[in-house]
């Protein structure tokens, strides 16, 4: 017990080891939210937004996610820990709140890493059957269909989630290295459809490319009878529409701010933070603008056909095409290349930003487990951390825990699914926010930590993005909540109470032992 003599938290030091520079800051920036960024919500979204200037919704996403991003960026250099938001949340508003924001997110980024590895299996299925459509090659088809079964996106999601608990298990050098490379491969694959997308030809030539891979015709049946069944592109531009569909692109950057939740392996947090959340947000803002661009500028209005008879026709699209393929750059990549090979190995490619996106999210929330626990709001096992490695091995084990249950959960409704994933997911963001706009003044000893203290007026820059965050926040809750059912709010009301009986029992546990909970949470967590 002497040993234990004056210690606050749970351990003296945090073990964990700062690995990470500015660049990979930059690579978890844009990785975190490049799976449904570049894969579907760049492609998608034309037949429920008709007259939606599709570029311009990316440009107003990133021009309220460029605040968020740059306020975690000075958060994080200000208080370089472990648990990112959380850190902020519990210092300024308290443990009890800080908990409960914390709580959802680990549920929700836990479920969310088992979701996409389910999701995942089914895509690539998905590309396998597009290329024996359009090839004949047999075993192509037998293994596209068997991967697209809930039994085999069950077992491939749960082999993905072997695969990830063992990367992050070893350790953040081999996370490091591994997401270094993982990230240039779709990279470059969506580079290449870029730019053969810009190359295309015109409508003529798109069409013809795509007649030649789909059957004679294909192209105009699809747009014709899209327009028969109801298909309107709109007559012409909709700032409504526009706005509308900002439901999606607020999915597709949701992801942007990850690593901040792993703060405490960032070497020179101070500038690594700044430069690598700057870059990296405006680099992700061109990065989906671009794509949206080289997309419509080859197949134009047909995305919108495309997608519409997707959405309320599929039998349609069997009929022209053989298969309904739902619309994403690898699809619209496949459909013009006339190498059914090349075009196949592009596609799986793009699809690695999945990869990109899980790895992260597995690594952030074994932290964010590690940071509450180091705060004895969390079990003490989970912050027990391996000396050869560096990891956090139990916060690792219990996040594979999650993530498996989120590749079971794909064999329910996937709406029930989808829905609470973006309230727990989200939640935090106004909680953080109201405490970015207190922090210089309840905690003014914690601001005077921060790298920059701004001021336009008499106000600190970090209270106005802490604003700007607590709204957008709100915003974000809103565009949660739209399509709630009672079963929902009752699915999420468990998970609330579930996480106030674990604080609980922490809390009831610490007052047993003499803690004092206001030392903690008066200072940032140990180095």
């Amino acid at each position: 017990m002497a040993d234990n003599k004056g210690i606050i938290f749970t351990r003296r030091a945090s073990g964990l080891v700062r690995e990470l520079s500015w660049f990979d800051v930059f690579i978890f920036v844009v990785a975190g939210p490049a799976a449904s960024g570049v894969v579907f919500y760049s492609v998608s979204t034309a037949a429920d937004f008709p007259a939606a200037n599709i570029p311009l919704a990316f440009i107003i996403g990133l021009a309220i996610f460029f605040p968020i991003t740059l306020l975690v960026a000075l958060t994080s250099a200000t208080m370089p820990r472990s648990g990112g938001l959380y850190i902020t949340v519990s210092r300024v508003l308290g443990p009890t709140t800080g908990f409960l924001s914390a709580w959802l997110l680990f549920i929700g980024y836990g479920i969310s890493s088992g979701v996409l590895g389910y999701l995942f299996v089914g895509l690539m299925g998905s590309a396998f059957s597009t290329a024996a459509l359009s090839s004949g090659i047999g075993w192509l088809a037998q293994a596209g269909a068997a991967m697209q079964t809930p039994l085999w996106q069950t077992i491939g999601g749960l082999v993905w989630v072997a695969l990830f608990w063992w990367i992050a298990y070893t350790g953040i050098r081999r996370v490091k290295n591994i997401m270094r490379v993982a990230f240039f491969i779709p990279l470059v694959g969506t580079a290449i459809a870029v730019v053969w997308f810009f190359t295309a030809g015109g409508i003529d030539s798109v069409a013809a490319a795509f007649n030649n891979t789909w059957g004679a015709g294909a192209f105009q049946a699809i747009q014709s009878r899209a327009v028969e069944l109801g298909w309107s592109a709109g007559g012409g531009f909709s700032t409504a529409a526009t706005f509308k569909s900002l439901v999606v692109v607020v999915w597709a950057y949701a992801s942007i701010t990850i690593i901040n939740y792993a703060g405490g392996e960032v070497k020179t947090p101070k500038k690594s933070m700044m430069r690598g959340f700057i870059i990296g947000t405006i680099f992700v803002g061109l990065f989906y603008v671009i794509i949206v661009l080289s997309t419509y500028s080859a197949f134009g209005d047909f995305v919108g056909s495309y997608d519409f008879l997707y959405d309320n026709h599929q039998a349609e699209l069997v009929g022209i095409m053989g298969d309904a393929v739902q619309p994403s750059v690898p699809f619209y990549f496949m459909s013009l290349v006339p190498n059914v090979w090349l075009g196949l190995i592009v596609a799986v490619s793009i699809m690695i930003w999945f990869a990109n996106s899980i790895l992260p999210g597995f690594l952030a929330n074994s932290r964010l487990a590690f940071a509450m626990s180091m705060d004895k709001s969390f079990p003490k096992a989970l912050s027990k951390v391996n000396r050869r490695t560096g990891s956090p091995t139990n916060a690792v084990h219990l996040n594979a825990v999650f993530c498996a249950v989120g590749v079971f959960l794909m064999l329910l409704e996937v709406e029930v699914i989808l829905s609470i994933l973006t309230l727990t997911t989200f939640f935090i963001f106004w909680t953080y926010g109201l405490s970015a706009m207190l922090l210089p003044y309840h905690k003014p000893h914690i601001y005077e930590r921060s790298p920059v203290r701004w001021q336009i007026g008499k106000l600190p820059v970090i209270t106005l993005l802490g604003g700007f965050t607590f709204l957008a926040g709100w915003f974000f809750i809103y565009l949660a909540l739209r399509n709630f059912s009672p079963v929902m709010m009752a699915v999420f009301v468990g998970v609330m109470l579930l996480g106030l009986i674990v604080y609980l029992y922490q809390q009831a546990k610490n007052r047993r032992e003499g803690v004092d909970v206001n030392q903690i949470y008066n200072e940032i967590p140990p180095e």
